[in-house]
């Protein structure tokens, strides 16, 4: 059997690309996610909140993004040890699973970091909603 090296030539070629395009996809998502929050800090910083240095609700942002890794660090505790794939058709389901898992997780804790860390009334929040007729 003859091996064609151009052939591999083509197919390592392509390999490197696509591991190429999946590590700048990774990238920019960091990158939007850090200038995101990077983003919020700074809207936290200038509000009611960082006028009256009130630093516990400016750190918001960065509480959430605590949550987040914690519910994908417990979601990925159930996808590699209590969602066991031995089949093709299997992992769609698996999937489903973990989006719901990580969707419920995610909303219980944004639900108690906003409770716990936000306060009861946010400035100005009364006179908004009068100027709007809420």
């Amino acid at each position: 059997m003859k091996i064609d090296f151009c052939f591999l030539q083509v197919i390592a070629d392509n390999v490197g690309d696509n591991v190429g395009d999946i590590a700048g996809m990774g990238s920019d998502l960091f990158g939007s996610y850090a200038e995101s929050s990077c983003a919020a800090l700074v809207v936290a910083s200038i509000s009611s909140f960082g006028i009256n240095h009130e630093f516990t609700p400016m750190l918001y942002p960065l509480l959430i993004s605590s949550v987040g890794i914690i519910a994908c660090l417990i979601t990925t505790l159930f996808a590699t040890d209590f969602f066991e794939i031995k089949a093709v058709d299997e992992i769609e389901p698996a999937l489903k699973k973990q989006l719901i898992i990580s969707t419920a997780v995610m909303t219980v804790g944004i639900a108690l970091v906003s409770w716990l860390v936000l306060p009861y009334n946010i400035h100005n929040l009364q006179r908004w909603c009068a100027e709007d007729g809420v």
